[in-house]
């Protein structure tokens, strides 16, 4: 029926109304997305749930552990030090050998005071002898006005020291006003002894004069 109604308003034409096939369509398979290669990281030990961060920062257990136990240097240097006397021992001469012996000997021998013995018992007053703990006292003397000088002379050396006579010299403003000779106490003063002397003279008066001794020269 559609056809003739069409046929008749338009004569000699021909229509076709078919439905065109459906055209295939050509489907482009989906490109595969890139796969980098996988990176493999060795993380080693895998630290436990329990573990402690302080613990593990905490290095005052490593440096106690250090101070604790030093290294030992010295007993190492003195087994070099061995090493290398024996070793020259070994190759040195008999020459050598006695030269050393002797050496260590004088060194002993002077070490102990040996070379002090030598020079003979007594020896001549020197810096080895001084003064100390000299005081000046007025006092008065079957009415006559006199200073007493008290004093200690030590010996500070090891060796045995000879005492010559004392000279006491006073000085009033830098002027010698009178001169004594104190005898003195021992005729020998031992190492590391002491002996104290005294003496008496006649002081006019006035201003207290200053002291000053003095080991008078061996004759």
């Amino acid at each position: 029926m559609e056809a003739s109604f069409f046929s008749r308003r338009t004569p000699g034409q021909a229509y076709d109304f078919l439905p065109p096939e459906p055209a295939n369509r050509q489907y482009r398979p989906a490109r595969p997305a890139d796969i980098s290669d996988a990176e493999f990281v060795t993380l080693g030990k895998v630290r436990p749930r329990e573990f402690s961060a302080r613990t593990y920062n905490d290095n005052r257990k490593r440096m106690a552990a250090t101070h604790a136990a030093p290294p030992p240097r010295m007993p190492a240097m003195a087994a070099s030090v061995l090493q290398t006397v024996e070793s020259w021992l070994q190759r040195a001469s008999m020459r050598s050998f006695a030269a050393l012996v002797l050496a260590l000997v004088v060194l002993v021998f002077g070490l102990a005071g040996g070379f002090s013995g030598l020079s003979g018992e007594r020896t001549s007053s020197g810096a080895s002898l001084h003064f100390t703990h000299v005081t000046v006292t007025p006092r008065d003397a079957n009415g006559m006005r006199v200073l007493v000088i008290n004093g200690i002379i030590e010996n500070e050396s090891g060796t045995t020291q000879t005492v010559h006579p004392i000279r006491a010299d006073l000085v009033t403003d830098e002027r010698l006003t009178a001169s004594i000779v104190i005898n003195p106490p021992a005729d020998v003063i031992y190492g590391g002894q002491s002996r104290g002397f005294s003496a008496r003279v006649q002081h006019a008066g006035g201003k207290m004069p200053e002291v000053r001794l003095s080991f008078l020269p061996q004759t």
